[in-house]
């Protein structure tokens, strides 16, 4: 008989038992009671097989067993990579045989093979287009995983380790037909990550429009369970697997060819007619994420409604118009794709006659604000200070005079302004309970202007007289003292040189 614990971590495997030794005082000997009360074994094999399985599930379960750290995002591996411990195979025969079992079974491999070490899909298009293999070469020393980094793919292993995988259910090659070159580059994912991986190759043929045209993908299905030599003309992989196999490359479109190998003649057509379908134009881009965006606004302001749950709702439409322009948000990161996509003009509709690329930084800055504002009224100062300062600190590193004027003049300054006005709410919040929100705010230590005053006063720069009464009422909601708004958003110009009534921690100096 065996202890759970030695080959899986589980809470009701056995019974806390006492340290073996006490430092302060020598071990009493032990007694025909104490004896009895010595916790056995686990009896795990009397369990029943549905419970053993669920356990095993739970001790293979991916999201568990996914290593990020420094030394991998320096080798390109910004997705992490799969590291499973496998030592509960060698506690016995049959529990080898069952774990395995459930470990094929729940997680479904595929292999990726292009013709280029790391390739990422830019780098794809730069030798599909100009024809230049030496200029990809690269020291193994050198070589980033660009699937891993550029899409945050989660990788199971590369290359050599990858070649000797055989548990995979599906080979996906792309090749360069015009270079003749072949796939024998290899990246295992897991099933679950592949849409990760044919998002990173729709936002590359989105910045590089020749890119889809140069390349063909073959994909083909395979049962890692079946016998080598069974003459069965159906390799027995359920539809369902299928479709997760395929459906991912949906946004892949306009490929030189396509080919199929062993997958169903169903599963085939509706991955056709999917990747037929067109992908947004720039104007259609633009223009769904402004709808998002006003629904969001109404969310936001809606009257007689659950503050968290409108708050709520406006955050969900806010990332949905980022996400229309190609701004994939994810907890506190925020990743801007397809730039090149931007730069063309929009023909018609509501901003025509203007390049996509002023469209989008106008809704970005507007976004930005909004989600700012969103997170206040949930009373996440923290998440509302760091969205605030993200972009507040790209705003001044990016800006010169000719920006700010294009700022001032396009956008009104206002909802630059109102960005401003916003993060400075979150810190004054912050302020206001410095002990609860110390570890949040030790992060800002180093930067002057992350303070709610210098926020607010950086404010006016932007601000336009007829909105001063709007940002007076916002800071006003949130207990802003009358004194500190009036001093710095009054409808007359304060007069050079007078005297503040604020002091630095943004109370005013008129207070009890």
């Amino acid at each position: 008989m065996f202890r759970l614990p030695s080959f899986v971590p589980n809470s009701f495997a056995s019974r806390p038992q006492p340290p073996a030794e006490s430092p302060e005082s020598p071990e009493a000997p032990e007694s025909p009671a104490m004896a009895e009360e010595t916790p056995k074994p686990f009896p795990f094999m009397r369990l029943p097989l549905e419970l053993r399985e669920q356990i095993y599930s739970i001790y293979f379960n991916p999201a568990d067993h996914l290593v990020k750290n420094v030394d991998l995002e320096a080798r390109g591996f910004f997705g992490g990579i799969y590291k499973w411990d496998f030592d509960i195979w060698t506690v016995s025969k049959q529990i080898h045989a069952e774990s395995k079992k459930v470990w094929k079974r729940e997680n479904v491999f595929v292999k990726i093979a292009t013709p280029w070490p790391s390739a990422g899909m830019y780098r794809v298009y730069i030798m599909a287009t100009e024809g230049a293999p030496e200029a990809l070469a690269q020291s193994p020393a050198d070589r980033l995983n660009h699937i891993s980094s550029e899409g945050l793919v989660p990788i199971v292993c590369t290359e050599s380790r990858a070649n000797e995988f055989s548990s995979h259910y599906a080979v996906v090659q792309i090749t360069a037909p015009f270079h003749g070159v072949v796939a024998e580059h290899m990246v295992v994912m897991l099933v679950d990550d592949l849409h990760l991986f044919a998002q990173t190759w729709y936002y590359s043929a989105l910045s590089y429009p020749m890119l889809n045209e140069r390349l063909s993908t073959m994909f083909i299905l395979r049962n890692p369970n079946r016998e080598v030599d069974s003459d069965e003309q159906d390799i027995g992989v359920p539809l369902s697997i299928q479709r997760r196999l395929l459906y991912p490359f949906e946004h892949v479109k306009g490929l030189h060819g396509t080919e199929f190998q062993n997958y169903d003649p169903t599963i085939q057509a509706e991955l056709s007619r999917l990747q037929a379908k067109p992908i947004p134009t720039l104007q259609e881009a633009l223009e769904s994420a402004t709808d998002y965006m006003e629904a969001g606004d109404v969310a936001l302001t809606a009257p007689n409604t659950d503050t968290e749950t409108s708050a709520l709702q406006a955050l969900d439409l806010y990332r949905k118009a980022f996400h229309a322009i190609h701004i994939l948000i994810h907890n506190r990161t925020r990743r801007v794709m397809a730039d090149m996509f931007f730069h063309d003009s929009v023909a018609k509709g509501r901003y025509a006659g203007q390049t996509g690329i002023t469209i989008r930084v106008i809704l970005r800055l507007k976004l930005v604000s909004r989600t700012v504002a969103a997170y206040n009224k949930l009373g996440r100062w923290d998440d509302a200070a760091f969205w605030g300062m993200r972009s507040i600190r790209i705003l001044r590193e990016t800006s010169n005079p000719d920006f700010e004027a294009f700022l001032t003049e396009v956008l009104g300054g206002m909802d630059i302004a109102l960005l401003y006005v916003r993060t400075g709410i979150a810190f004054w919040k912050m302020e206001q309970q410095q002990e609860n929100w110390w570890g949040e705010m030790i992060a800002y230590a180093d930067e002057e202007l992350a303070k709610s005053v210098e926020l607010w006063v950086a404010a006016g720069n932007y601000m336009k007289s007829q909105a001063r009464g709007d940002v007076r009422k916002e800071l006003e909601g949130y207990g802003v003292p009358r004194e500190i708004f009036e001093e710095l958003f009054s409808d007359v110009e304060r007069a050079e040189g007078r005297e503040s009534v604020m002091a630095e921690d943004g109370s005013s100096s008129s207070e009890g």
